[in-house]
């Protein structure tokens, strides 16, 4: 059995938003108590922003493989939402 792209794309969606919980989570409980750990707390907050600009990429292409009537206004609206969460 093949999986579709738009099936591809959900599932990779789906994944990326329970990663981006974890890693939340883990911060939101104290990860950067200790020096050592300050580094690593910082390299996962700049994870999750990469991942954050990631679902809202996929989102996107999800969108327009479902109207394709729309994927013009799609690319203005990914624009507008990277530039909303600080990334490019």
């Amino acid at each position: 059995m093949t999986i579709t792209p738009n099936e591809l794309l959900d599932t990779s969606i789906a994944q990326l938003r329970t990663l981006t919980a974890f890693l939340r989570e883990q911060l939101a409980n104290g990860a950067d108590r200790t020096p050592s750990t300050a580094a690593q707390a910082r390299a996962c907050r700049e994870l999750l922003g990469s991942l954050s600009a990631l679902i809202l990429r996929l989102q996107t292409a999800r969108q327009a493989s479902t109207d394709p009537g729309e994927s013009e206004h799609a690319g203005a609206k990914r624009d507008d939402r990277w530039r909303a969460s600080g990334t490019r």
